[in-house]
């Protein structure tokens, strides 16, 4: 048994009757949508047309969003249904990161995510889905796919249909019939910028005062209050999107901070193991005790940060006691747990006074400091909505960025600990190794091939639209020139605090390219 969808759009008539039956079933609170309609016209006035297409979850063979979700809450049922268990979510939002559809949301009340569950309560005692029943055009058909004898099962074999999205590997089993190409491709129609209909107007090429200029009151000429008129040729306009939900970034500046909190903690580790491989000895104070107190005070800081992130912090725990080995979040939070052990160990073993013990432990913590660093890498991979966070450089700029936060945060330490000349120079060399590696990564990532347009869309909001600022200065010149630069002066023989400086530069553009990376990902619409 599997069951799924077909939306006849040449039936449709964009009543929005589906999307009240769902509201109300489910009672989804205003301002977020299980299924919904979208608009999208065509044509330059008065020749115009207006499409329609219903919007939900695909309930995917290949569903990435069970991949992903760390405490299944999201799983899928043997009739083919994807379903959700609300008491299990920690509103991480990984799988609106993972559904190529959009069909995800995180309930303003519940503060978990929801999403179109099939009406299961309405499926198992043989009733069809909400949606279904009310639609007045019957332009919804439901039923068990693997069933020949059912309409949809008919359709799907014989009708010309489309999917959304198919080159994901979702296997939707969603199919639309008749459906306008703009309005299933998210890159096939603009936003004009107007509100669309049912907002407030805002201005936009496609307003049109047809005020006249003046009008003639008695003798006297008064001209009316209204905007400037605008004409505009919209012959050769490309298709407008005039009606959608609302789907804001689910991951912000926290994540970003993320990345930067458990680079420093990996890259401490891993610059101080350089320097032993210099032949620095583990004497100094820094290696004793200040470099896993650090490294555990940033990791810390990494933990605050994700759980910070949830919506339902008060269940963080439920990525141990509830995980799904096979996300990534909460392999991620293995990772987090062991290194935490490990520098913990080390800590004390340098306050206690086991010296022999500490090149060990600097060596097993430089190791899982691999993990930590890279291991977000796979978890973007996971979020397969997110074409440009499945570059396969990702992991190599996550480990990059630690090497350069490690040493340079250990040139910043060089001004409080005595760390040894030996010691400073292998932090510098990390650090202008680290930058140098994450510029010529992010060079290879600019003149090769992108292989789709969500990736080429991402990459030019992150290069040449509202984030390019933010990767060019904070994260290519800040991050990447001036720690190299400022790094080669300390080694020619200035003071430590240039190279100091450099370390701050080199911690505070990996910021700025991360940040810069993370919110362009979530940049191109999917819906």
């Amino acid at each position: 048994m599997r069951y799924g969808f077909v939306i006849d759009q040449t039936r449709c008539i964009g009543c929005h009757a589906c999307t009240v039956a769902c509201k109300t079933e489910h009672q989804v609170p205003l301002g977020v949508n299980r299924t919904w309609v979208k608009y999208v016209e065509k044509g330059a006035w008065p020749d115009t047309k207006r499409f329609f297409s219903v919007m939900r979850c695909n309930h995917c063979t290949d569903a990435p969003c069970v991949t992903i979700c760390p405490t299944t809450a999201l799983f899928k049922r043997e009739d083919g249904i994807v379903d959700f268990d609300t008491d299990r979510c920690i509103g991480c939002k990984s799988c609106m990161q993972a559904c190529p559809y959009d069909a995800l949301y995180v309930d303003p009340q519940q503060h978990t995510a929801q999403k179109c569950n099939y009406c299961v309560h309405r499926v198992e005692v043989g009733i069809e889905p909400a949606c279904v029943v009310v639609c007045p055009e019957q332009a919804i058909i439901a039923g068990d796919l693997d069933d020949p004898s059912t309409k949809i099962a008919q359709m799907v074999a014989t009708d010309q249909l489309f999917q959304r999205a198919p080159e994901q590997g979702t296997s939707p089993n969603l199919w639309y019939k008749g459906v306008e190409e703009a309005n299933i491709d998210p890159l096939g129609a603009v936003d004009p910028g107007d509100g669309g209909v049912w907002r407030d107007p805002a201005s936009s090429w496609l307003a049109v005062d047809l005020t006249p200029p003046s009008v003639t009151n008695g003798s006297a000429s008064v001209t009316p209050e209204a905007p400037v008129r605008i004409v505009h040729d919209a012959r050769n306009a490309p298709p407008r999107v005039v009606y959608n939900t609302d789907h804001p970034m689910p991951w912000g500046w926290r994540v970003s901070s993320y990345f930067l909190t458990k680079g420093i903690a990996a890259g401490i580790a891993l610059a101080l193991v350089l320097a032993m491989l210099a032949g620095s000895g583990t004497e100094s104070s820094w290696a004793q005790w200040g470099a896993p107190l650090v490294a555990g005070l940033f990791l810390a800081g990494t933990g605050v940060l994700l759980v910070w992130d949830l919506k339902r912090p008060d269940r963080f725990y439920y990525l141990l006691t509830k995980g799904n080995p096979g996300s990534w979040l909460v392999r991620g939070a293995w990772i987090l747990s062991a290194f935490a052990a490990v520098v913990g160990l080390w800590f004390l073993a340098g306050v206690f006074g086991y010296d022999g013990a500490i090149p060990a432990l600097a060596w097993l913590a430089a190791v899982l400091g691999l993990g930590l660093a890279g291991y977000t890498a796979f978890l973007f991979g996971q979020a397969e909505a997110r074409d440009l966070w499945q570059s396969p450089t990702l992991l190599w700029h996550m480990l990059a960025g630690a090497f350069a936060a490690g040493g340079g945060f250990g040139l910043v330490a060089g001004l409080v600990f005595e760390l040894g000349e030996t010691t400073e120079r292998a932090f510098a060399w990390a650090m202008i190794g680290g930058a140098a590696a994450l510029g010529l990564i992010a060079m290879a990532e600019l003149t090769s091939r992108h292989p789709t347009r969500n990736i080429a869309e991402a990459v030019h909001h992150m290069t040449r639209g509202r984030f390019a600022r933010e990767w060019w200065l904070g994260g290519q010149l800040v991050g990447v020139v001036a720690p190299i630069a400022l790094g080669a002066v300390f080694l020619g023989g200035a003071g430590l605090w240039i190279g100091a400086i450099g370390g701050i530069a080199a911690m505070a553009g990996i910021w700025f390219a991360d940040d810069a990376f993370v919110k362009a990902g979530q940049s191109v619409p999917l819906s």
